[in-house]
């Protein structure tokens, strides 16, 4: 095994991330830099000494370069309108006198700036006190996260009046008003290094988005059972948009708020929680059963990488699992490769058509409502996978979702 994999393997043991094998030779050629740069004799000699040490100043080094730290403020707005619009009310009726939340994989604080942002306006002019907690493994980004300092890019999400109201600018850079920055604290919490612990627990509130798309199952199932105690009996866990906890947890419980998915603790239903999905009056726990019932997979069959950060292989994948009637499989596929770059309309176009094989016609028909928006804007981007006799074309797809929401339209209205 040569020295490159050997430090792309210690990088997964200590954080849990897994690199894609492209980044191998980027991997080895920064390292072999690094190795030279602090006086070792060889790579082996630099990946040793970070078995050795764990804690050391050049894992804080080494895990700047391999995590990702793009994002924006107000990313996925669905989910800070549900947050808002349905959480912050229901647990302000619940008699809290303060409510906690925790960002976990923050990266530079978009989203705890976000989550502030919210809560400042949902709590102004009530005596219920709040914080926000934010943790990477990545200590250079949360010195970025501390300053609250965001670039144009970062804030082209940001609603207009916020942006007036919570924001100073200069030079192109928007920070944070102190006012909100007062109640954000950050942390450096490695989510797969046990035990978990992390202060101000338990929390209100867990935003977990789009960080267990860089672990394996494994590692994706511990994590996600360490957190579980971490969230109040009555609190809420937020996921990324198209990642599911399916297969990763007992405990949790998905539920939808204003088309939103949400996790909370199944006993955490008693008291007023919601019931769950109510989508063609069928609950997600319904449809995964509908899923299970398609032809078993063989021994032989490859498992698509669940970590895969690319959008084009995420929806090879789900184009194998779709052909073979997996389609648990293909929808987290195609989910994973929109959440990447959502203007895929081929793409989404495939998810609608496995949403409607699963029987969830009122979802299939959102996601072809969404192709029609994308081919109207003009920003659909293609997958050269998609393109050939066994596909239908761009102007097919817009026939045939046409039609789709159509014929749905007439299902739910047969008076018409």
């Amino acid at each position: 095994m040569t020295s490159g994999r050997k430090l792309m393997l210690l990088v997964e043991r200590i954080s849990g991330i897994v690199l894609p094998e492209r980044e191998l030779q980027r991997l080895t050629n920064w390292a072999l830099d690094r190795a030279a740069a602090r006086g070792f004799k060889d790579l082996n000699a630099y990946v040793d000494a970070l078995r050795r040490d764990p804690d050391s100043d050049e894992w804080r080094i080494l895990l700047s370069r391999v995590t990702v730290k793009e994002s924006s403020l107000f990313r996925a707005p669905q989910q800070f309108r549900c947050l808002s619009e349905s959480i912050i009310p229901e647990l302000v009726a619940s008699g809290r006198k303060s409510i906690q939340v925790w960002s976990a994989g923050c990266a530079r604080g978009e989203e705890p700036a976000t989550v502030a942002i919210v809560l400042a306006e949902c709590l102004a002019g009530t005596d219920v006190q709040w914080s926000v907690l934010g943790t990477d493994v990545d200590a250079d980004a949360l010195e970025g996260a501390r300053q609250a300092r965001f670039s144009r890019r970062a804030v082209r999400r940001v609603p207009p009046e916020h942006l007036d109201r919570d924001f100073t600018i200069g030079g192109g850079i928007y920070e944070l008003i102190s006012g909100i920055r007062r109640h954000i604290e950050f942390g450096s919490i490695n989510l797969v290094r046990e035990p978990l612990e992390v202060p101000g627990q338990p929390f209100d509130v867990i935003f977990l988005r789009n960080v267990l798309i860089y672990f394996r199952k494994e590692s994706q199932a511990r994590v996600v059972r360490n957190i579980e105690q971490l969230l109040a009996p009555d609190g809420f866990l937020f996921i990324g948009p198209s990642e599911s906890l399916m297969h990763l947890t007992p405990v949790l419980q998905a539920e939808e708020r204003q088309g939103v998915f949400v996790y909370r603790r199944r006993e955490g239903q008693e008291g007023g929680a919601g019931t769950g999905l109510k989508d063609d009056k069928t609950s997600e726990f319904e449809e995964r059963d509908r899923i299970s019932k398609a032809p078993p997979r063989t021994e032989t069959d490859d498992e698509p990488d669940p970590v895969a950060a690319d959008p084009g292989a995420l929806a090879f994948e789900g184009q194998r699992a779709e052909r073979k009637h997996d389609f648990r499989t293909a929808l987290r596929c195609y989910r994973a490769s929109l959440y990447l770059q959502p203007d895929l309309y081929q793409v989404r176009y495939r998810l609608g058509r496995c949403l409607e094989a699963v029987g969830w016609s009122g979802r299939a028909g959102a996601e072809f409502r969404a192709v029609l928006e994308i081919l109207e804007r003009g920003s659909g981007e293609t997958l050269e996978i998609f393109d050939g006799p066994d596909f239908p074309g761009r102007d097919a797809i817009e026939v045939e979702c046409r039609e789709a929401i159509r014929s749905g339209s007439r299902k739910n209205n047969p008076q018409d």
